[in-house]
């Protein structure tokens, strides 16, 4: 017994010989470097040059810049969310093989404080950074920044943060400036830097910790074009897409600026990336969704794209069902004229090779007449609101208050979509107004929406993505009417309900959407009751 449990220990102690043996293998082929493909362009003609430059991966940091959790513009935010698990996955790469990963939120960057990847960047000791070479770039083609099409995006600085689903490492670091992205660069050694992230021609051009800037300092900086997105644009009626304007953007980069890798196709090289993974959703243009629709008033064309999974089949439904690999194929972009929700799966040989997407799209009905009777003017049966009720008395939370008359529920203008209002009532969610029905009633009419008063104070800066409503309209206890989700600078919506006969009292609500009550001021605009002729 004692020498089989000797035999056994020898077996042991030689089997963890040789896996400590092939982890030094390992270290070693690790630290004596890696291939990077890197692509150029001729800056006249635009041809493609490719060159192969090894480095040393503990060398290499790699920095990820405004992976933000939101963007004014619904499909801009769609796109980051589009792009965060191939990002995952290559950062989590990045870190196995020994490179240095920064995470840049630029302007939401300080609601880190307190987190050790962003409190270890102050302990650096500080460095002058140098001008190594004075670095020009041609200006980049401007895409309008707006990837709705015709149906634009009003514009805020509603992010608070970076994506949901974004993944920070332990061992992150969240520099902000050029002189701290240079201080980790000296203290690491540092020669090399992969930007991966959005948007493009803005941030990696503009912000301090931007490739242009690091270049200048004498950093040699790379441009991983498979996992960045550029401030977009979109123009189907000529074939302009936001996919397309990434691709400019990236070769104008490969031109003028600085080379460029396909992020996925290196890691595949060096065996840290699983070709059965499946992480790319169909890409939507415009890019509403359920919580965020795109409201129209003309018919919408809608593209979908694969751009990493070229040689893919995209199938899609139109009526909010699963799509398989028999549903409808995707040839071209589509119209949609009405309410539709649509979802899509891309096939390579009847296996899936996305994740499902959706995008919904809600048309907008006609400007309703003018109201004869208006809401503000008539004593409501009940008044409910955001707070606690005791026999039917309510006490109002924080700084929200009753129903306003022809002001906003803070006591401003009433105001929807960049556009003040005379008339109507300031609410906050949850709200329940009821009125009595008179038979001269003919039809109830109102424009309804988010109340704008946050982006008056520094353009909505952390709060603007939070205000989310839901308007419904009740007769008798039976749901008549309702809005899709609203937001912050979505055109208002347009009720122009008929009073039944016999109809004894309406309910006008505006609820939350499921995500809580914060910021979600509302307003009922122009509402009121269209008298009988």
């Amino acid at each position: 017994m004692i020498m089989l449990m000797k035999s056994r220990f020898r077996l042991l102690r030689a089997s963890l010989t040789i896996c400590l043996l092939l982890m030094a293998l390992t270290r070693a082929w690790t630290v004596h470097g890696l291939d990077l493909q890197l692509q150029e362009r001729d800056p006249v003609s635009g041809d493609v040059k490719v060159q192969v430059e090894t480095v040393d991966p503990v060398k290499v940091g790699v920095i990820a810049v405004d992976v933000w959790n939101y963007h004014w513009c619904k499909t801009a935010t769609m796109r980051v969310d589009a792009i965060v698990p191939r990002m995952n996955k290559a950062l989590e790469a990045a870190r196995t093989l020994g490179m240095t990963v920064m995470l840049c939120p630029s302007d939401v960057v300080d609601n880190y404080v307190g987190y050790p990847q962003r409190e270890r960047v102050f302990a650096l000791p500080e460095i002058p950074v140098p001008l190594v070479e004075e670095v020009t770039c041609p200006p980049v083609p401007d895409a309008g920044g707006c990837a709705c099409g015709r149906e634009r995006c009003a514009g805020n600085y509603g992010w608070d943060g970076m994506h949901p689903d974004f993944r920070i490492g332990h061992e992150d670091l969240m520099p902000d400036t050029q002189a701290e992205v240079y201080a980790i660069c000296k203290q690491r050694g540092l020669t090399h830097l992969i930007y991966v992230g959005f948007h493009t021609q803005v941030c990696l051009l503009g912000k301090p910790m931007g490739l242009r800037a690091m270049k200048s300092a004498g950093l040699r900086c790379v441009l991983a074009r498979d996992m960045t997105d550029a401030h977009p644009g979109y123009d189907p009626a000529r074939a302009f897409t936001p996919d397309l304007n990434t691709s400019q953007v990236v070769a104008h980069f490969e031109k003028h600026l600085a080379p460029t890798i396909h992020f996925q196709d290196e890691l595949t090289r060096w065996g840290h990336w699983d070709a059965n993974w499946v992480l790319d959703p169909v890409r939507f243009a415009p890019w509403g969704t359920p919580g965020r629709p795109h409201l129209f008033e003309h018919p919408v064309t809608v593209t979908l794209a694969t751009p990493l999974q070229r040689d893919a089949t995209i199938r899609y439904t139109s009526d909010g069902s699963t799509p398989n690999k028999d549903s409808r194929r995707y040839t071209e972009p589509f119209q949609v004229d009405q309410t539709t929700h649509v979802r899509a799966l891309a096939f390579r040989d009847g296996q899936a090779v996305s994740t499902e997407s959706e995008g919904f799209y809600a048309r907008m009905g006609p400007v309703p007449p003018q109201a004869d009777v208006r809401m503000g003017d008539l004593e409501p049966l009940r008044s409910v609101g955001f707070g606690h009720t005791y026999s039917g008395v309510v006490r109002y939370s924080g700084n929200t208050g009753p129903p306003q008359k022809d002001r906003s529920n803070l006591g401003k203008p009433l105001k929807i979509n960049r556009k003040v209002y005379t008339h109507g009532m300031g609410v906050h969610a949850p709200c329940a107004l009821m009125y009595e029905i008179k038979p001269e009633y003919a039809r109830f009419v109102a424009l309804a929406g988010v109340d704008e008063h946050l982006v008056s104070i520094s353009h909505g800066s952390n709060l603007a993505m939070h205000p989310s409503v839901v308007f419904k309209v009740f007769i008798d206890g039976e749901e008549v009417a309702s809005s899709p989700v609203m937001r912050v600078l979505s055109p208002a919506w347009r009720f122009d309900v008929e009073m039944p006969q016999g109809a004894r009292r309406i309910h006008l609500v505006v609820m939350d959407t499921g995500d809580g009550s914060r910021e979600d001021f509302a307003d009922w605009v122009n509402a009121g009751f269209v008298l009988r002729k």
